[in-house]
């Protein structure tokens, strides 16, 4: 039965105990010290792109309207739809907390609903400041360690948490695909479809059999030494690029062992995350349906809420959830620029183009914005805390 486990206290890092003998020490980070691995510069950076591609996009967006095309909008509100819009607001939120939860009762027992939903926010927070939401899975491990968990579970909570994700999207984009009768949507489709079964593949491989990342990193080593070394004379500098050469070597001789015991500590507790509770995961998959689908319902209410009735709710899910799909790994920070580009050619047969640009602020402000704000706003507050912390010991 689902999260059938004791109620244990979660360990705190200096409760942990000692590992066992013969086994390697799983790193920590402590509260406190930051999220290694980004730098406040690169989130300066990743703040300013985010805001000029968006401020952009949208500048370009109303600026295409004629003049008057948008005078009548605020009389045709629809302001119960607002009641709905606000109530639906924090459900997409609360079903990733929950997800994370149900996947950190099993790893750890104990670990609090509270600890996961604020992993989600700093997730959120951190996801809209970085490319393709890279950084989301940063905040997401420092909130948890922070909660209690050890480094090499959160990391795990994680990756199950994005397969959730993952496995849903595929479904989703096949779905879409079958649908389909834009061929040239039906292109993009594909090649998404592709690129998601390409990442999954890797990673399942990745967890399943971690000494395969030899063979890859063994023929990038082999490749740097004749590219840039074998059948080349000895010049006077000879001595300088061999050094540089060798140094790259051992660079990814270091990192491939890294990856290689970060996937076999994954491959450990996956293992336990199955053999404990292997309908969790069922769970995770619904949950990421309800996280997914909460969003697509928001586009709708966005639609109603605006006054504009010549579309129907299937038409709308149907077009979100491909819209979903498609940016989802989106390079941009928070996918600014390229969400809203694709939303107003993807949504141009539900919305007039008068009101496309105030549908795309509204539906962007409700999905992202807002929630992402709160979510950094709390995060940087919580390393504030922890730094003092630090700072007082």
């Amino acid at each position: 039965m689902l999260l059938s486990h004791s109620e244990n206290k979660v360990r705190q890092p200096s409760e942990i105990s000692e590992p066992l003998a013969g086994h390697r020490t799983e790193p920590q980070i402590l509260p406190g010290k930051g999220i290694k691995g980004f730098g406040i510069y690169r989130l300066i950076c990743g703040g300013l792109i985010f805001i000029g591609l968006t401020v952009g996009i949208f500048w370009y967006q109303f600026a295409r309207i004629p003049d008057g095309s948008q005078a009548g909008i605020w009389n045709q509100l629809q302001w119960h739809y607002l009641f709905w819009l606000l109530l639906f607001l924090p459900i997409d939120t609360l079903a990733a907390g929950l997800r994370i939860w149900v996947i950190g009762r099993v790893l750890q027992p104990g670990v609090s609903f509270w600890t996961c939903l604020k992993a989600e926010w700093a997730n959120l927070g951190l996801a809209m400041l970085t490319p393709s939401q890279t950084g989301g899975g940063f905040g997401q491990i420092y909130m948890l360690i922070r909660g209690g968990m050890t480094l090499g579970t959160a990391l795990t909570v994680s990756l199950i948490s994005f397969l959730g994700s993952m496995v849903v999207l595929l479904f989703i984009g096949i779905h879409s695909l079958l649908l389909s009768k834009v061929e040239t949507l039906a292109l993009l489709l594909q090649g998404a479809i592709l690129i998601f079964f390409l990442l999954f593949a890797l990673m399942i491989v990745a967890v399943c059999w971690p000494a395969s990342l030899n063979f890859v990193f063994k023929g990038l080593q082999r490749v740097i030494w004749k590219t840039d070394y074998q059948n080349q004379p000895m010049k006077n500098d000879g001595f300088s690029q061999h050094t540089r050469k060798k140094s790259l070597i051992d660079f990814l001789h270091n990192l491939s062992q890294k990856l290689i015991d970060l996937c076999r500590l994954h491959q450990r507790n996956m293992r336990r995350f199955f053999s404990l509770n292997r309908s969790s995961f069922i769970w995770v998959c619904l949950l990421s349906l309800v996280f997914i689908l909460a969003r697509a319902i928001m586009a709708y209410l966005c639609i109603r809420f605006l006054g504009i009735e010549a579309s129907s709710l299937k038409d709308v899910l149907q077009t979100q959830l491909n819209l979903i799909f498609l940016i989802y790994f989106a390079p941009t920070p928070g996918s600014s620029g390229l969400a809203e580009g694709a939303s107003m050619l993807m949504m141009d047969n539900v919305i007039p183009a008068a009101f496309a640009p105030s549908y795309n602020l509204l539906w962007r402000s409700t999905t992202l914005y807002l929630p992402a704000i709160a979510g950094l706003i709390f995060l940087s507050w919580t390393i504030i805390q922890d730094a003092r912390r630090v700072v007082d010991r």
